[in-house]
């Protein structure tokens, strides 16, 4: 993957795109769905546990540490 175009030396990354600013209602909304987060991510099932995370995370390096063992 490129970030970056090489046509020549002068062109060497995209252009920085302006920030969006949220105004009036679109602000409102925005703040809405920061509030409702939580609830959100209970309603679609997702659950952010640290702990079961990090378990996760464990699991699957163990994955890749039985791959070098089977190469040796």
């Amino acid at each position: 993957m490129y970030f970056c175009t090489l046509k020549n030396n002068k062109d060497m990354a995209r252009e920085i795109q302006p920030t969006p600013v949220l105004e009036g209602q679109e602000a409102l909304d925005f703040l809405n769905k920061l509030d409702n987060y939580k609830d959100y991510l209970k309603e679609k099932g997702i659950v952010l546990d640290r702990r079961e995370i990090e378990e996760c995370a464990r699991y699957f390096k163990t994955l890749f540490r039985k791959e070098e063992s089977d190469n040796k």
